[in-house]
């Protein structure tokens, strides 16, 4: 129980720390050096504004010193971070894979907020997901080749689709945020999850595109969150792959 409880803490921590990062990388605002502020009033907040979740609820949602509204990203951002941690421990106890996989999350979560205020993907996201991947697979015993071949196979996916939508629709459509995010989730599925990989990140692309237009934000909507939420299923859940894979081989024995 106190491992759980230490876990929650530490989940809630980094998803303050996630609330931060997204909101500062697109804008190129150092997040390690500069002090934690107001982003309304510029005041630097003192060590109890900063407690995840409860600092924002007895404040009522608004800063002690201005009095403008805090938005309840913040604490939300918290709340699934620590849930996701809870998830990753009751899957993996406490070791060294669910620790990789926490800061794996910690990166999606980062890449999902950004991509969804500011439509892009930090490049820091990348340069910090593709080493902690190859940390990952060495920690796990995976064959370094797989990890290649995934990479390339992800690399090249993400042009092919960037370069062949562009040509057959005369405008842009996957960002090279998208394709640079391809690459590093091909160094984390390896090969054979691809393919579920693509499939669950294509139907989640097109669910969420639709309820991007349903609460009226438009056309054009970030890819990020769908890739997100697919590479982590693929990687954290591992038999979701298994699964794909075997209804396949079920329906061609069917046919």
């Amino acid at each position: 129980m106190i491992e759980l409880f230490f876990v929650i803490f530490i989940g809630l921590c980094f998803g303050s720390f996630i609330t931060c990062a997204s909101y500062r990388l697109p804008l190129e605002i150092d997040v390690v050096k500069k002090p934690s502020y107001c982003p309304s009033c510029n005041t630097k907040l003192a060590f109890k504004d900063l407690w995840p979740v409860f600092s924002w609820l007895a404040s009522g949602g608004k800063c002690r010193h201005c009095k403008t509204k805090i938005s309840a990203r913040y604490p939300i951002i918290e709340i699934v971070t620590a849930a996701l941690f809870v998830f990753l421990y009751s899957q993996y106890g406490a070791t060294l894979q669910m620790a990789l996989l926490a800061l794996f999350v910690v990166g999606l979560m980062i890449m999902v907020v950004a991509d969804l205020e500011h439509y892009i993907i930090p490049d820091e996201i990348h340069i910090f997901l593709l080493p902690l991947g190859l940390v990952y697979h060495f920690a796990i015993g995976t064959d370094p080749l797989q990890m290649m071949f995934g990479f390339l196979i992800g690399a090249g996916i993400g042009l092919t689709l960037h370069h062949g939508y562009r040509w057959l629709r005369k405008k842009e459509g996957l960002g090279y945020g998208d394709v640079k995010f391809f690459a590093v989730a091909g160094v984390w599925l390896t090969v054979l999850p691809i393919v579920p990989f693509l499939f669950l990140s294509g139907l989640l692309g097109v669910i969420f595109g639709l309820l991007w237009r349903a609460i009226g934000k438009g056309a054009l909507f970030p890819f990020g969150p769908a890739l997100a939420v697919a590479l982590f299923v693929c990687v954290a859940i591992p038999e979701i792959s298994n699964l794909f894979w075997n209804i396949g081989i079920i329906i061609n024995n069917t046919l």
